[in-house]
């Protein structure tokens, strides 16, 4: 993400309850994106179910990284959600609130 210039926020579509890989580049990528104040959400790709960041340790690393879960929400309802609080505030706790 640190060649994207501009990116501002970013879905993760992770497996099941909320779970994604743990390489050690993929967690610094998302590390340094949230310090640089990037809003990082993240849903579960499966049809049914939703993001439950307590509940295994990946997804709590995730969540301790300052990434949002977003719950049972669909990709285009996350989308849609973070495009219009991005439009409409610069500040990321705002919006992490408000998410």
């Amino acid at each position: 993400m640190a060649g994207i210039s501009g990116l501002k926020g970013l879905i993760i579509e992770s497996f099941g309850a909320g779970n994604a890989p743990t390489h050690k580049w993929f967690l610094k990528e998302i590390k340094d994106f949230v310090l640089r104040g990037g809003i990082t959400i993240n849903i579960t790709q499966c049809p049914k179910g939703s993001v439950m960041s307590d509940m295994y340790e990946t997804g709590r690393r995730l969540f301790e990284l300052g990434v949002i879960s977003g719950g049972d929400m669909t990709t285009e309802a996350a989308v849609t959600r973070l495009m219009y609080l991005l439009a409409n505030s610069n500040d990321p706790e705002l919006i992490k609130r408000m998410f």
